[in-house]
């Protein structure tokens, strides 16, 4: 067996995962306070340069990423790269998607997208 990154991720739902693996998800999005500390076992500090063991929901290692990017955003101007390493058509189409999920942002709310490769399938 293959020694695996110490440090570890989940997604939001095993679909994301999934999308990863195809090729097609090459960003994700943490809140401010989110990025710097391990929330605990299965999700690590996000740290540019560093590989990741992505587990599902039912915690199996799935693949293996490497954070090539992060950067600021504001919810009234999303970056290209992110709506569409997000998988979406536009950036009113991520909006969409992550309106429950950073509770109903105002125009100037500030997040963090960070932007990885798939390096290995599990």
């Amino acid at each position: 067996m293959r020694d695996l990154p110490a440090k570890k991720m989940q997604f939001a739902s095993d679909n994301l995962v999934e999308q990863i693996i195809r090729g097609e998800k090459t960003a994700s999005v943490a809140r401010l306070d989110e990025i710097a500390v391990d929330e605990d076992e299965y999700n690590h500090a996000l740290v540019v340069g560093e590989y990741y063991t992505v587990y599902n929901s039912a915690l199996k290692p799935r693949c293996t990423i490497r954070i090539t990017g992060m950067e600021l955003c504001r919810w009234g101007d999303i970056p290209e790269q992110l709506w569409r390493g997000e998988t979406n058509d536009n950036a009113d189409g991520f909006r969409d998607d992550h309106w429950d999920w950073f509770d109903c942002p105002a125009d100037n709310f500030e997040f963090v997208a960070y932007y990885f490769r798939l390096i290995d399938r599990l």
